[in-house]
């Protein structure tokens, strides 16, 4: 038998079911925060230190306006800001939709973050007119 000393018991304690992502809360997006597609603006991209001890490496970081949290970048969605919007310099103010997909990670399918850069449609031109100006 366990005692307890009577200065540590707690009356009317209630227990939550807690999981690790509430209670280590990551400063990244990760795969499990996008519960239905979302649609931000990039406002920078920068190299950060990711990780902790040895496993902390530098890894190119989105971050995005209105409060959506950084996502670390991996080559496939790297690559796809980059096809869509050339250096990474260049990508401030352009929009993207971030979805999560089934990807194959470390021979596991799972829940991946896959962006998708919004293109701008070309505007179009005005119309000629057959008059002759003045």
């Amino acid at each position: 038998m366990i005692l307890i000393n009577p200065k540590y018991q707690i009356s009317n304690r209630k227990v939550f079911p807690m999981r690790s992502k509430d209670v280590f809360k990551s400063k990244y997006l990760k795969s499990e925060d996008v519960v239905t597609p979302i649609t931000a603006t990039i406002s920078c991209c920068e190299v950060e230190e990711v990780g902790q001890g040895a496993e902390k490496k530098d890894k190119p970081v989105l971050h995005l306006e209105n409060g959506v949290a950084p996502i670390v970048l991996n080559r496939t969605n790297f690559e796809a800001l980059e096809d869509a919007f050339g250096d990474s310099d260049d990508w401030a103010g352009h929009k993207i939709r971030v979805k999560t997909e089934k990807v194959t990670f470390q021979g596991k399918r799972v829940d991946g973050i896959r962006i998708h850069p919004i293109k701008p449609s070309p505007t179009t031109a005005p119309e000629k007119s057959d008059e002759v100006a003045a």
